[in-house]
């Protein structure tokens, strides 16, 4: 029985040639798990591609070749998973906030993921989104500029739980507010874990609305199809 290829084999290029360039197996199968997924992801949020599509081979790889050109490749741009992780360490070591700076550096990349999504689907170029990123500030990603855009509002009650993450965060920042450890309360040590259970709560929140908005509140299905489409031709 013939041994199935590998994925660098599959894409022409040999064991040699990747040790020559420093980059092993594990990292190039990396890599090609990353530049699928983007792929997959950039027609899909174009209308290209359907959930159909992407739950069958055939389709799906003959879309990918006859859309190669117009693929928007993006990697190494997406943060979440390590901020969020990052995050969680300081919390579970009783650095609040440390991992209050982290929850909210996720949600206002969460918020501009979802700007540069709906406006690149307005046809608007790369520059002029990022100056609308710069120029607009937390308030008003939270506030009118979703209308504006004309996707679903966010809930007050979230809404004022980035608020104030915002503000402690700059203040923490700019060292306004930096209690040490020893001289914080009991109290205020409880209270700050509190505070971080309701922030997590609006991180799960966020992560739904980004969904609802970008994958039509299906990313956990696509990303359930993608593995199954990738482990099939391994």
């Amino acid at each position: 029985m013939q041994k199935d290829k590998s994925s660098h084999e599959r894409a022409g290029i040999s064991k040699e040639e990747l040790e020559l360039a420093g980059i092993s197996k594990k990292d190039f199968d990396s890599l090609s798990r990353t530049v699928f997924k983007s792929a997959v992801y950039s027609l899909l949020n174009d209308g290209i591609l359907t959930i159909d599509d992407v739950n069958d081979k055939a389709t799906l790889s003959k879309k990918l070749l006859l859309n190669l050109k117009k693929i928007r490749f993006e990697i190494v741009v997406d943060h979440a998973d390590n901020l969020l992780e990052t995050a969680k360490s300081f919390k579970n070591n009783g650095d609040i906030n440390k991992a209050k700076l982290f929850y909210a550096t996720f949600i206002e990349h969460e918020l501009n993921k979802i700007i540069v999504h709906v406006c690149e689907r307005k046809n608007l170029d790369r520059k002029t989104i990022n100056e609308i990123i710069k120029s607009i500030n937390i308030i008003g990603k939270l506030t009118w500029f979703p209308t504006l855009l004309g996707i679903p509002k966010i809930t007050d009650k979230h809404k004022k739980v980035v608020l104030k993450m915002s503000d402690e965060r700059n203040a923490y920042i700019h060292y306004k507010h930096n209690p040490s450890k020893e001289s914080e309360s009991v109290s205020e040590r409880e209270k700050g874990h509190i505070e971080v259970e309701q922030i997590i709560k609006t991180i799960s929140y966020f992560r739904q609305y980004s969904s609802r908005i970008i994958f039509d509140k299906r990313k956990g299905l696509i990303d359930s199809l993608l593995k199954k489409t990738k482990s099939a031709n391994q």
